[in-house]
């Protein structure tokens, strides 16, 4: 059997990067485990169950994170025995806390894995006592399209508990003035649905589509824009947020949540960006090689 663990199905980040994967691995038939905090207890007994006739795929999303330490703690045991690859994973690295786990918990299990392929630079340094290959950013850029017509929105993409109140207000701001000023349509998304909703996911999806400014101070914000070839300007309170921009060319596009000042300006010249659609095709293709790894893992 397949198992394939991933945080949740209501932040539409972590599902579309789920999915990609599970787009990518198909047609094998895969069960679906959670590891958000309530969901742990349940797929640690599910796991525990697994023997090494199974395969467990772990990912993606910002699973290096303190809040999914009880998951990693848990599953330590069970990668002494079960075959596991992890795929599209990151760190989430605050900016105003401490908020990564511990360096060495997390080495000791990515170095039994079959395979590690991580989203980012960042977490690649992070794991510095681990020979994995370069990273390939998050497999949700697999379940993104670029769009044909671009739509004629500015969409603010928020994350107030990295961010914080008063970045949401300078974006906020920054965000309706050029929307007044072009004519566009203001339009603010938290990337949050009712779990497992497929027609609220599709409600959010659709904000990008009839958008072609995006302002995010959350992570899945700039890459679900970056993927569909909009403009997207981020403000980060967290590392990652660097991390992708940097591996698609546009870190030149990124703001400290501490450096709002230059927010209006940065807007002003937004229409400047150039979409780097040679990269993300690159992207998509080697998120595909890994699944063919991944199942050639499963033949041997």
């Amino acid at each position: 059997m397949i198992f394939h663990v991933f945080a949740n199905r209501s932040n539409i980040g972590d599902w579309l990067s789920a999915k990609g994967i599970q787009k990518l691995l198909a047609p094998l038939e895969i069960t679906e485990l959670l590891c958000d905090a309530p969901f742990v207890k349940e797929t640690i007994n599910q796991l525990a169950r697994a023997t090494e006739k199974d395969l467990i795929i772990i990912g993606g999303g910002g699973l290096l994170m303190d809040y999914f330490v009880p998951f990693w703690e848990a599953f330590r045991p069970i990668s002494e025995r079960v075959p596991f690859c992890i795929w599209g994973i990151g760190c989430c690295d605050i900016k105003n806390e401490s908020s990564l786990p511990p360096r060495g918990l997390i080495e000791e299990i990515v170095n039994k894995s079959k395979l590690c392929i991580v989203r980012d630079n960042l977490t690649r340094s992070f794991l510095q006592n681990c020979h994995i290959p370069l990273p390939i950013p998050c497999p949700s850029i697999n379940m993104v399209d670029p769009i044909m017509g671009k739509g004629k929105d500015v969409l603010h993409v928020v994350n107030y508990s990295t961010a914080g109140v008063d970045a949401y207000e300078a974006m906020s701001s920054a965000a309706q003035r050029i929307a007044q000023s072009t004519k566009h349509v203001y339009r603010e998304t938290n990337n949050l649905i009712s779990k497992g909703s497929e027609i609220d996911l599709a409600k959010v999806i659709g904000l990008y589509k009839r958008s072609d400014i995006v302002l995010s101070s959350a992570l899945h914000g700039c890459i679900i824009g970056v993927a569909m070839g909009l403009k997207v300007l981020s403000v980060s309170g967290d590392r990652k947020i660097e991390g992708f921009m940097e591996s698609v060319g546009l870190q030149d596009w990124v703001l400290d949540v501490n450096e709002l000042e230059g927010l209006p300006a940065m807007l002003d010249k937004i229409h400047l960006q150039n979409c780097p659609e040679l990269m993300l095709e690159d992207i998509r293709m080697k998120n595909r090689q890994t699944a063919t790894n991944i199942k050639a893992t499963i033949g041997n």
